[in-house]
């Protein structure tokens, strides 16, 4: 689901800025952009990404300033020289240490460990603010899509109803049916009339091939189950994508035992809602 947030905080003069943007994706995929050096807050905003969110991804971008955080980055710097003098020294070498480079590695490499520790605290704290706001717009697009689930869900239920009531009257007309077909082909072969007792079992095996009564069961079952996932308060994504794939099963083998225009054209407008359904769910937690 789509949502943004933006939070800032301060730590022992360190101040950071989380930008968070999350799109829809049937996984959680958490991409953290952080400056030169911020390896430790980056991986610590991504452990409460994961704590918080289910699916989705989820692109951060960190931002940190202060004058604490440069004091501890430069303090680093010094020792770094004259540990390259030393080397430099010993080489027997005549090139200069360019200060930015010094400076440029120290960072890269994370170098001062009481900033960092300010920097990830300040940087945690502020994802956190920004992941609340995520939340709220979320929460907001979620009940939207709530009532559109439930919208399609109501129908999907009506469907079922209606293919219910079509495989009891389908069941009972059958007989009657198979009994004309076969006194055409009889007439129309010039033969004598089938024989009743091949009729009985040719008709009884008919009826168990044909019979949907499982399959409308099921059906139901899953609807009922699916509205229950979506009133739950937990998470439903998972859940209710995969009782939307039972649904198109079921709907697929109702369709192919029954073989009447009917059926089909109600299972069609099912599988279609259902498949709307899925689509929908697999962006939901």
């Amino acid at each position: 689901m789509t949502g943004y947030g933006c939070g800032t905080a301060e730590q022992d003069g360190v101040r950071a800025t989380v930008e968070i943007r999350t799109l829809n994706h049937r996984h959680l995929d958490v991409r953290v952009n952080a400056p030169p050096g911020g390896a430790a807050p980056a991986a610590a905003i991504e452990r409460l990404v994961r704590q918080r969110l289910s699916r989705g991804r989820v692109d951060v971008v960190l931002l940190a300033e202060g004058e604490a955080l440069d004091r501890h980055r430069f303090a680093a710097v010094a020792p770094a020289y004259r540990a390259l003098e030393r080397v430099r020294e010993e080489l027997g070498a005549d090139a200069p240490i360019d200060l930015g480079a010094v400076l440029l590695a120290v960072t890269l490499g994370g170098a001062g460990a009481r900033g960092g520790e300010a920097c990830t605290a300040a940087a945690t704290a502020a994802a956190a603010r920004a992941l609340d706001e995520v939340d709220r717009m979320r929460v907001t697009e979620g009940e939207a899509l709530r009532r559109q689930l439930d919208e399609r869900l109501d129908r999907i239920a009506a469907l079922v109803a209606e293919l219910r009531e079509l495989a009891a009257r389908l069941r009972e007309a059958l007989p009657g049916r198979l009994r004309e077909r076969m006194d055409l082909l009889a007439r129309a072969a010039g033969t004598r009339p089938f024989d009743e007792e091949r009729l009985r079992q040719d008709l009884a095996l008919l009826l168990d091939r044909s019979d949907v009564g499982e399959e409308t069961e099921r059906l139901a079952c899953h609807v009922a189950h699916l509205r229950g996932t979506l009133a739950s308060d937990g998470a439903v994504g998972r859940r209710g994508e995969f009782l939307a794939l039972e649904l198109l099963r079921e709907a697929g083998t109702l369709a192919a035992k029954a073989q009447d225009a009917s059926v089909s054209q109600r299972v069609s407008e099912l599988r279609a809602l259902v498949e709307q359904m899925r689509e929908q769910l697999q962006n939901v937690e």
